[in-house]
């Protein structure tokens, strides 16, 4: 397997490598999850990857945020480069740059970020599809999961062993963006999640109810191992080199069989250690509960990362051969099969004394300190009593390694880029005429409510939030009926969160139910949807973080019907996405907002009696603002704004700006509530002034996210 380490600055690169690293990841200036590290610009990114492919080191760059469609040729051209550079692969999240990359750059090989929240095997069997080698499974993944997913794909598999752990499932949190306007999606999580709050509702042991524990894997290596996985990733590009100095090396000592003292990991910065979800259970030790302790915490890896001696060396074998009247020939042979010569300028002549021996000669040419080359064997063809200059000898060992280290680098410095024709985008379809609401529900009553009121598009979630009936969807047929009377398609929709488990029982229900189209959360129940119902329309929900035109042509090409806009774009930007899309698209406009969405449950950690079926739970932070939140039927925890969002006041603009439908999300709401939301946005669509009572927010559609 491979080991994986961060890189937020050159220090933490040299301090990953000399410890063992097989592989690291960095990102640049731009288009990185962690524009808070150091990271690299173009020079310096161009000698990380020369370090690194000298010491036989892999280098996986990060362009792993969501891009706007005027970033996107910016971003494909700085792909170019790093392809130009000597990148062995780029890890990325965005739709259209998948999309871009894979027509304009067919060699460059693409990762997909754990941003892009592929969690169970159909998502990484389409990610495979898509063009992605290898994909950076969710942290919420047990070894049998992953195994599962190994089984159906040959999708190179990267898991998460070390380091810090987020709580939502990643590429779905929008809490920062919500609080504060700087989005993870875009680099910029200001990290709620590690603020205290106050847990209404139950007693727990402290405030950081949001604030995992970090992971570590150590003990589970064979395990991973026996799963498939290809690459452990270790956490940390906002950590200091010696930080990733000590994980490197227990890990990569762990790995080899070697000894290694697992309590180093507790020298540098940690909340505590968790193995998460690894065995395939929730665990009762995921959140900290209190922040880290205050203290200052040291390893013992500095002099990996600051003294100029090689401490990481490419094995080698090398051979000298001195004759009377001719100069020095050395001839190096390396373990990865790279051949290199070089030869004096300087004639051998008669010593006065002793002249060279082969001791002597070794002394002079081994001197690799600071090279990193290790000499396994050494051969001389030696004339005795001859004599050369030791700067001779000095002269010719330096130009050995020289040719060595651009012998090693010569593959990389060869690529050169020709972009082919970009493709014609599939034509936009034309603007529609007038705005259709589309309205979640998640029964019967609130499917006749939101009919009643005037919805032309039903979304039937069923009883998501309960952990009865056995079918949550048991009154989708019925739903269905009450559309086609009226002649209001109602679409079944399925949650974003999709693990492997819950296919069966998608499956079965999707088979028993009568509906017109599906709403999918992700790739893998779109795909499961395309094998059990062909046929049916499918519309793609906003967790797909559709940012930008050229992710809503992937979508299409794939045979979505109509996309759901990212909720953190301006409406300006969804305008522009609108006059060039082939699809209709949707934005939502009113309702509760979920900010995260968790594998963990804090009535597990008191002991699960079932409490969330009639207990309800708020957070509320230090400033008073009181989020609600949900527990499903598979035991997640929903975490929703402390504002719910209404365009009500600005449908002039949404309509202005080209969309398809706007949808009212009210799935966690009474049939009364929906009726009164529904009909007033259609009183606002024909032109009339009408107010709802509460306080709202206008999310994104006016601010935008950093």
């Amino acid at each position: 397997m491979e080991l994986l380490a961060p890189a937020g600055s050159f220090e933490a690169l040299r301090a990953a490598v000399e410890n063992g690293a097989d592989a690291v990841y960095l990102g640049g200036k731009k288009f990185n999850a962690r524009a808070a590290a150091a990271n690299f610009g173009p020079e310096e990114l161009q000698a990380a990857f020369d370090y690194c492919h000298i010491r036989g080191v892999r280098v996986y760059v990060t362009v792993n945020t969501l891009l706007r469609d005027d970033e996107l040729e910016e971003a494909l051209a700085y792909l170019e480069d790093l392809y130009r550079w000597g990148a062995d692969a780029v890890i990325v999240q965005d739709l259209g740059l998948v999309n871009r990359a894979r027509q304009a750059l067919p060699d460059l090989e693409l990762h997909g970020s754990t941003q892009m929240t592929l969690h169970n095997a159909w998502d990484v069997q389409r990610a495979g599809e898509l063009g992605l080698g290898r994909v950076v499974l969710a942290r919420e993944l047990g070894l049998g999961a992953i195994r599962e997913i190994k089984e159906r794909t040959s999708v190179e598999l990267e898991v998460f062993v070390h380091g810090a752990l987020c709580l939502c499932y990643s590429g779905q949190c929008l809490m920062s963006s919500l609080i504060g306007g700087r989005s993870g999606n875009r680099g910029r999580c200001a990290q709620p999640c590690r603020q205290p709050y106050t847990l209404l509702g139950l007693e727990v042991p402290g405030e950081y109810v949001l604030s995992p524990r970090d992971l570590c894997l150590l003990t589970e290596l064979d395990g991973l191992r026996q799963a498939g996985v290809t690459s452990l990733k270790i956490e940390g590009r906002l950590k200091g080199p010696d930080y990733v100095g000590v994980v490197v090396r227990t890990y990569r000592a762990a790995l080899d069989g070697q000894p290694f003292q697992a309590q180093d990991l507790a020298t540098v910065f940690n909340r505590g250690f968790t193995t998460a979800y690894i065995h395939d259970k929730p665990p009762r030790d995921l959140i900290a509960y209190h922040p880290p302790r205050k203290e200052e915490r040291s390893g013992s890896a500095k002099e990996t990362y600051t003294s100029p001696k090689a401490v990481r060396r490419v094995p080698a074998r090398l051979w000298a051969r001195l004759r009377f009247g001719e100069s020095l020939q050395l001839d190096l042979v390396d373990a990865d099969g790279v051949h290199v010569q070089a030869r004096g300028t300087v004639t051998a002549e008669r010593a006065r004394g002793g002249g060279l021996t082969k001791e002597l000669l070794a002394e002079k040419l081994l001197r690799l300190g600071n090279d990193p080359i290790a000499i396994g064997d050494f051969q001389a063809d030696l004339e005795e009593g001859l004599h050369v200059p030791v700067s001779e000898l000095n002269r010719v060992r330096r130009a050995l390694v020289e040719q060595w280290e651009q012998e090693r680098l010569i593959r990389y410095k060869a690529r050169s880029v020709t972009r082919p024709p970009q493709p014609e985008p599939l034509p936009p379809k034309k603007l529609p005429e007038e705005v259709g609401l589309a309205v979640t529900v998640s029964d019967l009553e609130g499917t006749r409510a939101a009919l009643e009121a005037g919805a032309q598009l039903i979304y039937f979630s069923g009883q998501v939030y309960r952990h009865c009936p056995q079918d949550w969807l048991a009154e989708l047929t019925a739903a269905w009926e009450l559309g086609r009377q009226v002649g209001v398609p109602v679409f079944v929709h399925l949650e974003r969160i999709t693990e492997n488990d819950m296919f069966p029982e998608l499956a079965a229900a999707l088979r028993a139910h009568a509906y017109d189209g599906v709403l999918v959360g992700g790739l893998g129940a779109w795909a499961r949807v395309k094998e059990l119902a062909p046929h049916v329309p499918v519309h793609t929900d906003w967790s797909f973080n559709v940012f930008n035109s050229w992710a809503v042509q992937l979508l299409a090409e794939q045979g979505a019907e109509l996309v759901t806009a990212s909720l953190e774009l301006k409406l300006s930007q969804i305008r522009d996405i609108c006059r060039r899309s082939p699809l209709d698209v949707a934005v939502v406009a009113h309702g509760p907002v979920e900010s995260m969405v968790t594998k963990h449950c804090w009535f597990r950690d008191q002991g699960c009696r079932l409490q969330c079926q009639t207990q309800t739970l708020q957070l509320r932070d230090r400033k008073g603002f009181v989020f609600p939140v949900q527990c499903d039927r598979w035991c997640r925890t929903h975490i929703f704004n402390s504002r719910e969002l209404s365009l009500l006041s600005h449908v002039k603009q949404v309509r202005e700006s080209g969309v398809s439908y706007l949808r009212i999300e009210g799935r966690t709401k009474d049939p009364a509530w929906i009726s009164q939301v529904v009909r007033a946005y259609k009183q606002a669509l024909a032109g009339e002034q009408v107010e709802l009572p509460g306080s709202f927010t206008k999310g994104h559609y006016f601010r935008g996210v950093l």
